[in-house]
Protein backbone atom coordinates (compact mmCIF):
# COMPACT_ATOMS: atom_id res chain seq x y z
CA UNK A 1 0.00 0.00 0.00
CA UNK A 2 1.14 3.10 -0.96
CA UNK A 3 2.26 5.50 2.32
CA UNK A 4 0.69 9.02 2.27
CA UNK A 5 4.05 10.84 1.96
CA UNK A 6 4.12 9.56 -1.51
CA UNK A 7 0.60 9.83 -2.52
CA UNK A 8 1.17 13.46 -1.88
CA UNK A 9 3.15 13.95 -5.28
CA UNK A 10 0.00 12.60 -7.13
CA UNK A 11 2.07 10.46 -9.52
CA UNK A 12 0.59 8.48 -11.89
CA UNK A 13 -1.20 4.93 -10.78
CA UNK A 14 1.49 2.90 -12.38
CA UNK A 15 4.22 5.21 -11.39
CA UNK A 16 3.01 4.41 -7.31
CA UNK A 17 2.45 0.52 -8.40
CA UNK A 18 6.28 0.56 -9.15
CA UNK A 19 7.23 2.56 -5.66
CA UNK A 20 4.85 -0.01 -3.99
CA UNK A 21 6.84 -2.98 -5.57
CA UNK A 22 9.89 -1.21 -5.14
CA UNK A 23 9.33 -1.07 -1.23
CA UNK A 24 10.04 2.20 -0.50
CA UNK A 25 8.13 3.37 2.81
CA UNK A 26 8.98 7.58 2.14
CA UNK A 27 10.88 9.70 0.27
CA UNK A 28 14.79 10.51 1.15
CA UNK A 29 15.39 14.12 1.61
CA UNK A 30 16.48 14.22 -1.53
CA UNK A 31 13.44 12.51 -3.43
CA UNK A 32 11.35 14.61 -1.00
CA UNK A 33 12.76 18.02 -2.34
CA UNK A 34 13.07 17.21 -6.08
CA UNK A 35 9.86 15.29 -7.00
CA UNK A 36 7.63 18.80 -7.07
CA UNK A 37 9.80 20.91 -9.00
CA UNK A 38 10.76 18.06 -11.80
CA UNK A 39 6.99 17.82 -12.21
CA UNK A 40 6.60 20.91 -12.44
CA UNK A 41 9.02 21.31 -14.89
CA UNK A 42 11.43 23.76 -12.91
CA UNK A 43 15.29 23.62 -13.91
CA UNK A 44 17.17 21.69 -10.54
CA UNK A 45 20.61 21.83 -9.51
CA UNK A 46 20.67 18.79 -6.60
CA UNK A 47 23.57 17.78 -4.37
CA UNK A 48 23.22 14.61 -2.44
CA UNK A 49 25.33 12.02 -1.82
CA UNK A 50 25.82 8.61 -3.36
CA UNK A 51 23.15 6.58 -1.41
CA UNK A 52 20.95 9.13 -0.82
CA UNK A 53 18.37 8.12 -3.19
CA UNK A 54 18.82 10.73 -6.08
CA UNK A 55 18.38 8.48 -9.67
CA UNK A 56 14.90 7.71 -8.24
CA UNK A 57 14.52 10.71 -7.09
CA UNK A 58 14.40 12.17 -11.19
CA UNK A 59 12.93 8.47 -12.89
CA UNK A 60 9.84 9.13 -11.03
CA UNK A 61 8.74 11.92 -11.61
CA UNK A 62 9.68 11.94 -15.24
CA UNK A 63 7.56 8.66 -15.66
CA UNK A 64 4.57 10.10 -13.83
CA UNK A 65 4.58 13.22 -16.72
CA UNK A 66 5.41 11.31 -19.46
CA UNK A 67 2.48 11.42 -22.51
CA UNK A 68 2.60 7.50 -24.04
CA UNK A 69 0.73 8.67 -26.77
CA UNK A 70 2.96 11.35 -27.82
CA UNK A 71 5.62 9.05 -30.16
CA UNK A 72 8.50 11.31 -29.76
CA UNK A 73 11.19 11.24 -27.23
CA UNK A 74 10.82 13.52 -23.97
CA UNK A 75 13.41 12.76 -22.15
CA UNK A 76 17.43 11.80 -22.32
CA UNK A 77 19.00 10.86 -19.11
CA UNK A 78 22.93 10.83 -19.01
CA UNK A 79 25.17 9.17 -16.62
CA UNK A 80 29.64 9.33 -17.18
CA UNK A 81 29.76 5.36 -17.50
CA UNK A 82 28.30 2.74 -18.70
CA UNK A 83 27.68 0.77 -15.93
CA UNK A 84 25.90 3.60 -14.41
CA UNK A 85 23.78 4.30 -17.70
CA UNK A 86 23.06 0.62 -17.29
CA UNK A 87 22.11 0.90 -13.60
CA UNK A 88 19.76 3.68 -14.63
CA UNK A 89 18.40 1.52 -17.38
CA UNK A 90 17.71 -1.28 -15.31
CA UNK A 91 15.76 1.25 -12.51
CA UNK A 92 13.75 2.91 -15.87
CA UNK A 93 12.69 -0.45 -17.31
CA UNK A 94 11.17 -1.67 -13.78
CA UNK A 95 8.80 1.42 -13.49
CA UNK A 96 8.06 1.08 -17.07
CA UNK A 97 6.24 -2.34 -16.53
CA UNK A 98 3.85 -1.08 -14.16
CA UNK A 99 1.90 1.36 -17.19
CA UNK A 100 -0.85 -0.89 -19.48
CA UNK A 101 0.72 1.23 -22.55
CA UNK A 102 4.17 0.57 -23.56
CA UNK A 103 6.68 2.77 -22.37
CA UNK A 104 9.53 2.58 -24.48
CA UNK A 105 13.45 2.73 -23.39
CA UNK A 106 16.42 2.46 -25.27
CA UNK A 107 19.89 2.78 -23.77
CA UNK A 108 22.70 4.14 -25.85
CA UNK A 109 26.52 3.45 -24.46
CA UNK A 110 29.79 3.12 -26.17
CA UNK A 111 31.18 -0.14 -27.60
CA UNK A 112 27.95 -0.61 -29.09
CA UNK A 113 27.15 -1.05 -32.82
CA UNK A 114 26.54 2.77 -33.49
CA UNK A 115 24.69 1.55 -36.95
CA UNK A 116 22.24 -0.70 -35.07
CA UNK A 117 21.58 2.52 -32.40
CA UNK A 118 20.56 4.30 -35.59
CA UNK A 119 17.76 2.11 -36.09
CA UNK A 120 16.98 2.19 -32.43
CA UNK A 121 16.64 5.37 -32.45
CA UNK A 122 14.12 5.56 -35.42
CA UNK A 123 11.33 3.99 -33.50
CA UNK A 124 11.36 7.14 -31.24
CA UNK A 125 11.68 5.90 -27.41
CA UNK A 126 9.65 8.16 -25.28
CA UNK A 127 13.25 7.91 -22.69
CA UNK A 128 17.07 7.81 -23.81
CA UNK A 129 19.33 6.68 -21.26
CA UNK A 130 23.51 6.62 -21.91
CA UNK A 131 26.85 8.25 -22.00
CA UNK A 132 27.12 11.50 -23.47
CA UNK A 133 29.52 10.74 -26.53
CA UNK A 134 26.96 8.21 -27.86
CA UNK A 135 23.93 10.43 -27.75
CA UNK A 136 25.70 13.41 -29.14
CA UNK A 137 26.32 10.87 -32.13
CA UNK A 138 23.10 9.95 -32.77
CA UNK A 139 22.12 13.54 -33.06
CA UNK A 140 24.55 14.21 -35.57
CA UNK A 141 23.39 11.01 -37.58
CA UNK A 142 19.86 12.93 -37.28
CA UNK A 143 18.36 10.68 -36.02
CA UNK A 144 17.73 12.39 -32.82
CA UNK A 145 16.11 15.44 -32.56
CA UNK A 146 17.81 17.33 -29.36
CA UNK A 147 15.32 19.83 -29.71
CA UNK A 148 12.08 18.47 -29.14
CA UNK A 149 12.83 16.90 -26.06
CA UNK A 150 11.27 18.18 -22.74
CA UNK A 151 14.19 17.06 -20.02
CA UNK A 152 17.71 16.37 -19.79
CA UNK A 153 19.18 15.25 -17.00
CA UNK A 154 23.00 15.44 -16.38
CA UNK A 155 23.27 12.80 -13.12
CA UNK A 156 27.15 12.89 -11.73
CA UNK A 157 28.03 16.38 -13.20
CA UNK A 158 31.29 16.15 -11.00
CA UNK A 159 31.82 12.81 -12.55
CA UNK A 160 31.48 14.15 -16.20
CA UNK A 161 34.24 16.80 -15.54
CA UNK A 162 36.45 14.56 -14.52
CA UNK A 163 36.40 12.41 -17.40
CA UNK A 164 36.10 15.46 -19.72
CA UNK A 165 32.22 14.45 -21.25
CA UNK A 166 31.79 18.36 -20.16
CA UNK A 167 31.99 19.69 -23.93
CA UNK A 168 29.87 17.15 -25.59
CA UNK A 169 27.38 17.72 -22.66
CA UNK A 170 28.14 21.86 -23.94
CA UNK A 171 27.02 21.03 -27.39
CA UNK A 172 23.75 18.61 -26.65
CA UNK A 173 22.48 21.70 -24.51
CA UNK A 174 23.13 23.99 -27.22
CA UNK A 175 20.80 21.75 -29.48
CA UNK A 176 17.89 21.71 -26.75
CA UNK A 177 15.29 23.88 -26.86
CA UNK A 178 14.87 27.12 -24.61
CA UNK A 179 12.07 26.01 -22.62
CA UNK A 180 13.98 22.55 -22.37
CA UNK A 181 13.90 21.49 -18.47
CA UNK A 182 17.48 20.59 -17.12
CA UNK A 183 18.15 18.32 -14.24
CA UNK A 184 21.48 18.01 -12.76
CA UNK A 185 22.67 16.08 -9.85
CA UNK A 186 26.16 15.56 -8.36
CA UNK A 187 27.53 14.71 -5.32
CA UNK A 188 29.70 18.13 -5.34
CA UNK A 189 29.61 21.14 -7.10
CA UNK A 190 33.10 22.32 -8.84
CA UNK A 191 33.93 25.65 -9.63
CA UNK A 192 33.92 24.06 -13.29
CA UNK A 193 30.31 23.54 -13.43
CA UNK A 194 29.55 27.26 -12.65
CA UNK A 195 30.08 28.46 -16.79
CA UNK A 196 27.52 25.19 -17.84
CA UNK A 197 24.53 26.20 -15.14
CA UNK A 198 24.51 29.52 -15.87
CA UNK A 199 24.27 29.47 -19.44
CA UNK A 200 21.51 26.65 -19.84
CA UNK A 201 20.36 26.20 -16.29
CA UNK A 202 18.68 29.16 -15.70
CA UNK A 203 16.13 29.97 -12.95
CA UNK A 204 17.31 26.66 -11.15
CA UNK A 205 15.89 25.30 -7.78
CA UNK A 206 19.16 25.23 -5.86
CA UNK A 207 18.92 21.97 -3.50
CA UNK A 208 21.46 20.10 -1.24
CA UNK A 209 21.06 17.36 1.50
CA UNK A 210 23.15 15.73 3.39
CA UNK A 211 22.77 11.91 4.22
CA UNK A 212 21.12 11.99 7.15
CA UNK A 213 19.01 9.14 5.23
CA UNK A 214 21.24 6.74 5.13
CA UNK A 215 22.39 4.30 8.02
CA UNK A 216 25.25 5.19 10.38
CA UNK A 217 29.08 4.55 8.77
CA UNK A 218 32.00 4.16 11.83
CA UNK A 219 34.75 5.53 10.47
CA UNK A 220 37.92 3.47 11.52
CA UNK A 221 41.64 4.53 11.18
CA UNK A 222 44.36 1.65 11.42
CA UNK A 223 48.27 2.75 11.66
CA UNK A 224 50.60 0.73 9.78
CA UNK A 225 53.64 0.75 12.77
CA UNK A 226 55.66 -2.32 11.68
CA UNK A 227 53.43 -4.10 9.25
CA UNK A 228 53.51 -3.41 5.46
CA UNK A 229 49.69 -2.60 4.06
CA UNK A 230 49.35 -5.90 2.43
CA UNK A 231 50.14 -7.76 5.73
CA UNK A 232 47.96 -5.13 7.61
CA UNK A 233 45.48 -5.44 4.94
CA UNK A 234 44.93 -9.33 5.64
CA UNK A 235 45.29 -8.75 9.30
CA UNK A 236 42.06 -6.81 8.65
CA UNK A 237 40.27 -9.52 6.53
CA UNK A 238 41.26 -12.09 9.63
CA UNK A 239 38.58 -9.78 11.64
CA UNK A 240 35.80 -8.59 10.05
CA UNK A 241 33.20 -10.62 8.77
CA UNK A 242 31.74 -8.87 6.00
CA UNK A 243 28.41 -9.36 3.99
CA UNK A 244 30.02 -7.82 1.42
CA UNK A 245 33.49 -5.30 1.13
CA UNK A 246 35.10 -3.49 -0.90
CA UNK A 247 38.62 -2.74 -0.89
CA UNK A 248 39.81 0.58 -2.79
CA UNK A 249 43.37 1.54 -3.78
CA UNK A 250 44.48 4.55 -5.54
CA UNK A 251 46.22 2.88 -8.64
CA UNK A 252 45.43 0.10 -10.93
CA UNK A 253 48.95 -1.77 -10.35
CA UNK A 254 48.04 -1.60 -6.41
CA UNK A 255 44.47 -3.24 -7.03
CA UNK A 256 45.73 -5.90 -8.85
CA UNK A 257 48.77 -6.71 -6.65
CA UNK A 258 45.94 -6.87 -3.65
CA UNK A 259 44.05 -8.86 -5.32
CA UNK A 260 47.00 -11.40 -6.09
CA UNK A 261 47.81 -11.19 -2.93
CA UNK A 262 44.71 -11.79 -1.13
CA UNK A 263 43.33 -14.58 -3.57
CA UNK A 264 46.87 -16.01 -2.27
CA UNK A 265 45.94 -16.38 1.42
CA UNK A 266 42.91 -18.35 0.44
CA UNK A 267 40.07 -15.48 0.00
CA UNK A 268 37.04 -14.93 -2.48
CA UNK A 269 38.12 -11.78 -4.16
CA UNK A 270 36.83 -9.93 -7.21
CA UNK A 271 37.90 -7.14 -9.32
CA UNK A 272 37.33 -3.89 -10.54
CA UNK A 273 39.40 -1.22 -12.28
CA UNK A 274 38.88 0.66 -15.48
CA UNK A 275 41.08 -1.57 -17.61
CA UNK A 276 38.68 -4.14 -17.72
CA UNK A 277 36.58 -4.76 -21.07
CA UNK A 278 32.83 -3.74 -21.16
CA UNK A 279 32.42 -7.18 -21.77
CA UNK A 280 34.41 -8.05 -18.49
CA UNK A 281 33.14 -5.20 -16.02
CA UNK A 282 29.41 -6.34 -17.13
CA UNK A 283 30.63 -10.28 -16.07
CA UNK A 284 32.34 -9.05 -12.95
CA UNK A 285 29.24 -6.47 -12.02
CA UNK A 286 26.78 -9.76 -12.56
CA UNK A 287 29.39 -12.02 -10.46
CA UNK A 288 29.22 -9.30 -7.60
CA UNK A 289 25.70 -8.82 -7.36
CA UNK A 290 24.78 -12.86 -7.30
CA UNK A 291 27.30 -12.41 -4.17
CA UNK A 292 30.16 -14.85 -5.49
CA UNK A 293 32.40 -12.94 -3.93
CA UNK A 294 33.21 -11.93 -0.45
CA UNK A 295 35.74 -8.80 -1.43
CA UNK A 296 35.94 -7.13 -4.03
CA UNK A 297 39.01 -4.75 -4.98
CA UNK A 298 38.50 -1.73 -7.00
CA UNK A 299 39.88 1.74 -7.91
CA UNK A 300 38.37 4.96 -7.59
CA UNK A 301 36.60 5.24 -10.71
CA UNK A 302 34.44 2.22 -9.72
CA UNK A 303 33.82 4.18 -6.46
CA UNK A 304 31.38 6.22 -8.82
CA UNK A 305 31.06 3.86 -11.46
CA UNK A 306 28.77 1.17 -10.00
CA UNK A 307 25.88 0.25 -7.66
CA UNK A 308 26.59 -2.78 -5.57
CA UNK A 309 23.63 -3.39 -2.66
CA UNK A 310 24.92 -4.80 0.61
CA UNK A 311 28.34 -3.84 1.30
CA UNK A 312 29.16 -3.79 4.68
CA UNK A 313 32.67 -2.93 5.36
CA UNK A 314 34.33 -0.52 3.22
CA UNK A 315 38.56 -0.72 3.62
CA UNK A 316 41.01 2.25 2.05
CA UNK A 317 44.08 0.83 1.31
CA UNK A 318 45.45 4.33 1.06
CA UNK A 319 43.85 7.53 1.20
CA UNK A 320 43.13 9.02 -2.77
CA UNK A 321 44.91 12.45 -3.23
CA UNK A 322 41.08 13.69 -4.11
CA UNK A 323 39.56 13.41 -0.57
CA UNK A 324 35.76 13.75 -2.25
CA UNK A 325 36.65 9.73 -3.87
CA UNK A 326 37.10 9.11 -0.41
CA UNK A 327 33.36 10.41 0.74
CA UNK A 328 32.15 8.42 -2.56
CA UNK A 329 34.59 5.19 -1.28
CA UNK A 330 32.50 5.58 2.39
CA UNK A 331 29.06 6.17 0.61
CA UNK A 332 29.21 2.39 -0.84
CA UNK A 333 28.10 1.30 2.80
CA UNK A 334 25.72 2.56 5.61
CA UNK A 335 22.75 2.84 2.79
CA UNK A 336 19.21 2.49 2.82
CA UNK A 337 19.32 2.95 6.91
CA UNK A 338 21.39 0.11 7.45
CA UNK A 339 24.89 0.60 9.24
CA UNK A 340 28.58 0.21 7.65
CA UNK A 341 32.18 0.27 8.53
CA UNK A 342 34.78 2.52 6.41
CA UNK A 343 38.42 1.14 7.62
CA UNK A 344 40.95 3.03 6.88
CA UNK A 345 45.14 2.05 6.53
CA UNK A 346 47.20 5.34 7.04
CA UNK A 347 50.43 6.50 7.79
CA UNK A 348 52.42 9.66 8.90
CA UNK A 349 52.49 10.79 5.70
CA UNK A 350 48.61 11.10 5.60
CA UNK A 351 48.16 13.80 8.14
CA UNK A 352 47.40 16.59 6.06
CA UNK A 353 44.76 14.16 4.40
CA UNK A 354 43.67 12.84 7.57
CA UNK A 355 42.60 16.90 9.09
CA UNK A 356 41.27 17.97 5.84
CA UNK A 357 38.45 14.86 6.04
CA UNK A 358 37.84 15.98 10.06
CA UNK A 359 37.12 19.91 8.54
CA UNK A 360 34.75 17.94 7.21
CA UNK A 361 32.90 16.39 9.78
CA UNK A 362 34.82 12.97 9.94
CA UNK A 363 34.99 11.86 13.50
CA UNK A 364 37.73 8.85 12.90
CA UNK A 365 37.94 6.26 15.88
CA UNK A 366 41.44 5.04 16.44
CA UNK A 367 42.15 1.39 16.87
CA UNK A 368 44.78 -1.09 15.92
CA UNK A 369 44.89 -4.89 15.76
CA UNK A 370 46.12 -6.61 18.74
CA UNK A 371 45.27 -10.63 19.61
CA UNK A 372 43.60 -10.78 16.63
CA UNK A 373 40.88 -8.00 17.05
CA UNK A 374 40.31 -4.54 16.78
CA UNK A 375 41.48 -2.69 20.54
CA UNK A 376 41.08 1.31 20.89
CA UNK A 377 44.47 3.24 20.86
CA UNK A 378 44.81 7.08 21.87
CA UNK A 379 43.65 9.75 19.42
CA UNK A 380 46.69 10.78 16.84
CA UNK A 381 46.01 14.30 17.76
CA UNK A 382 46.14 13.91 21.25
CA UNK A 383 49.97 12.45 20.68
CA UNK A 384 50.88 15.33 18.75
CA UNK A 385 49.54 18.25 20.99
CA UNK A 386 51.84 15.77 24.07
CA UNK A 387 54.84 16.14 21.47
CA UNK A 388 54.39 20.09 20.84
CA UNK A 389 53.30 20.52 24.53
CA UNK A 390 56.72 19.17 25.93
CA UNK A 391 58.43 21.23 22.79
CA UNK A 392 57.16 23.97 23.88
CA UNK A 393 58.64 23.24 27.56
CA UNK A 394 61.73 22.61 26.52
CA UNK A 395 62.16 25.41 24.31
CA UNK A 396 60.75 28.29 27.04
CA UNK A 397 63.72 26.91 29.28
CA UNK A 398 65.73 27.00 26.45
CA UNK A 399 65.46 30.58 25.55
CA UNK A 400 65.37 31.39 28.87
CA UNK A 401 68.92 30.67 29.48
CA UNK A 402 69.87 32.31 26.65
CA UNK A 403 68.10 35.80 27.59
CA UNK A 404 69.52 35.77 31.01
CA UNK A 405 68.34 38.74 33.38
CA UNK A 406 70.78 41.98 33.34
CA UNK A 407 71.54 43.26 36.77
CA UNK A 408 70.76 46.41 35.55
CA UNK A 409 67.49 47.15 34.24
CA UNK A 410 67.27 49.68 31.51
CA UNK A 411 64.21 51.45 30.31
CA UNK A 412 61.85 49.66 28.10
CA UNK A 413 63.61 46.36 28.62
CA UNK A 414 60.53 43.99 29.62
CA UNK A 415 59.60 44.86 25.95
CA UNK A 416 62.75 44.46 24.19
CA UNK A 417 62.96 41.44 26.21
CA UNK A 418 59.73 40.12 25.21
CA UNK A 419 60.27 40.99 21.46
CA UNK A 420 63.55 39.04 22.02
CA UNK A 421 61.77 35.83 23.31
CA UNK A 422 59.16 36.10 20.75
CA UNK A 423 62.06 36.21 17.65
CA UNK A 424 63.94 33.36 19.12
CA UNK A 425 60.50 31.40 19.83
CA UNK A 426 59.29 31.61 16.29
CA UNK A 427 63.07 30.82 15.50
CA UNK A 428 63.20 26.99 17.54
CA UNK A 429 59.58 26.58 16.06
CA UNK A 430 60.18 26.57 12.54
CA UNK A 431 63.64 24.56 13.34
CA UNK A 432 61.40 22.08 15.24
CA UNK A 433 58.89 21.74 12.68
CA UNK A 434 61.45 21.33 9.61
CA UNK A 435 62.86 18.01 12.15
CA UNK A 436 59.29 17.00 12.53
CA UNK A 437 58.77 17.12 8.85
CA UNK A 438 61.81 15.23 8.07
CA UNK A 439 61.09 12.49 10.47
CA UNK A 440 57.51 12.11 8.76
CA UNK A 441 59.02 11.77 5.67
CA UNK A 442 61.07 9.03 6.64
CA UNK A 443 58.45 7.09 8.12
Amino acid sequence: MLSKSFEQFKFEKFVNDAVVDLGFKNPTKIQERVFSPVLKYKNVVAKSQTGSGKSHSFLLPIFSKLNVENKKTQSIIMAPTRELSRQLFDMAVHIAKFSKQEIKISLFIGGQDLNRDIDRVSNAPHIIIGTPTRILELDRASVLSIKEVETIVVDECDMMIDLGFMPDIDKIATRAAKNCQFLVFSATIPNQMSHFLKKYVKNAQYIEVDNANNGKIDYILLPIKSSSRLEKLYEITTIINPYLAIIFANKKTEVEEISSYLISRGLNVGVLHGDLTPRERKQMQKRINNLDFTYVVASDLMSRGIDIEGVSHIVNYNIPNDLDFFIHRAGRTGRAGLSGECITIYSNKDEDKLQELEQRGIVFEHKDIKDEEFVEIKDRNKRQNRQKVVADHNLTNKLKSKLKSSKKVKPGYKKKHKYKMDKLKQKERRKFAKRQNRMNRGK
